[in-house]
């Protein structure tokens, strides 16, 4: 399948609103979590970084094509907050006729009156955090909605003026079946989102489900019952009319996200807020830098200086290439030989040998001349292919 391709010579803003009322055991974002968070100081630093990056290379003047409020529960924040922020960055920096403006939510944290005034203040993609349907499923995630909220999700969006919604789901939990997997499936395509992505539950260092697992107080899903998960949302959703785009995202044709479309094909992009990161190609290398990760410490490094970056590297002819194709890969359209080439002035083969190897043995293939693209038995394994060029 060929997705459309993302203008480069823009670039995609990312907002980090770290707050949750909870964190899910099964997280590692930069969450904090509590029943109180400093919004108006918060707002305060990202209307200010924004401010500085607009006035300093490589972001002064460029076009501004996405805007994604991710998290944390960005729905905790006003539609106020919301609407000064994307109006400093739609002031801050040209922005394109054809904006995408998205914004994560989860079903206990919106009402009908809150979603009509993110559309209102200009969010046209809504992204809800479902994960599931099934109450035990729900319960074992720690997700705090109800099941009845997480049915009224998209019916409430939708009413809300929204016709571009996405839905998170979520696979390989402990206690899910492989027909309780098919049913959030089904109940996902009946509300006619979008947008959905599928993601396996995986088990990070320093979460409390990595602990779970370690002390054998849970029980990871086996692994061919998680593959059987995965292929099944490939063949459900591809026949429900929303062909898989990237390894984990489904889309009806002309709703793939053209902002994390933009993060596949290593465009630009601008990272604000606490723990945020951004990246800048620069011929063949690339720069990326992230910020201060506490909120309250972010908020004060800002308020000095301007900016709150903690970490910077330049990234060195390999390790870029190797991003480069690993990052395509990751979508059904896949790598394009000629840019590559274009970038690195080499081809693949001979910045990456390996990749012969990889044709050998049946992981990736040539769907049409000038692309390189996972094979379906290259996608159950897609992590160790990606791992290859790292």
């Amino acid at each position: 399948m060929q997705v459309t391709q993302v203008a480069i010579d823009g670039f995609g803003l990312y907002v980090h609103i770290p707050y949750c009322r909870t964190k899910c055991p099964y997280c590692d974002f930069n969450v904090r979590a509590g029943a109180w968070w400093p919004e108006s100081r918060y707002v305060d630093a990202l209307v200010a970084e924004l401010a500085h990056y607009a006035a300093r290379a490589p972001f002064a003047g460029q076009r501004l094509d996405t805007v994604f409020f991710g998290g944390g529960t960005p729905s905790l924040f006003s539609v106020a907050s919301i609407e000064r922020v994307l109006g400093a960055a739609c002031e801050s920096f040209p922005r394109a006729a054809e904006i995408e403006v998205s914004l994560e939510a989860n079903p206990d944290s919106v009402s009908l009156e809150a979603l009509a005034g993110y559309r209102q203040a200009g969010v046209n993609r809504l992204s809800f955090g479902i994960e599931s349907f099934q109450p035990h499923v729900l319960k074992q995630l720690g997700r705090l909605q109800t099941a009845a909220q997480t049915l009224a999700a998209v019916p409430l969006a939708r009413a809300a003026g929204f016709d571009n919604v996405s839905v998170d789901l979520m696979f390989a939990v402990p206690g899910q079946s492989l027909g309780d997997w098919r049913d959030d499936l089904d109940r996902a395509v009946a509300d006619a989102p979008a947008h959905l992505s599928a993601y396996n539950l995986t088990y990070e260092e320093g979460t409390p489900f990595f602990e779970l697992r370690r002390t054998g107080r849970i029980v990871a899903v086996d692994d061919d019952v998680e593959g059987s998960m995965f292929e099944e949302a490939r063949d459900r959703l591809g026949a429900a009319g929303y062909p898989a785009y990237e390894v984990s995202n489904f889309a009806r044709p002309g709703f793939e996200s053209r902002h994390n479309l933009n993060y596949w094909h290593a465009g630009a992009y601008l990272g604000i807020g606490a723990g945020s990161h951004s990246h800048e190609p620069r011929g063949a290398r690339a720069r990326r830098w992230s910020n201060e990760r506490e909120p309250l410490t972010y908020v004060g490094r800002v308020a000095a200086q301007g900016e709150a970056v903690v970490g910077d590297e330049t990234l060195d002819v390999p390790a870029a290439g190797g991003e480069f194709v690993f990052l395509h890969l990751r979508t059904s359209d896949g790598l394009p030989e000629d840019r590559f080439v274009d970038r690195f002035d080499r081809s693949v083969e001979e910045l990456f040998p390996q990749i012969v190897r990889m044709f050998d043995e049946g992981l990736l293939e040539r769907p049409r001349p000038g692309r390189i693209a996972l094979t379906r038995r290259g996608l159950l394994v897609a992590d160790s292919v990606f791992a290859s060029f790292l």
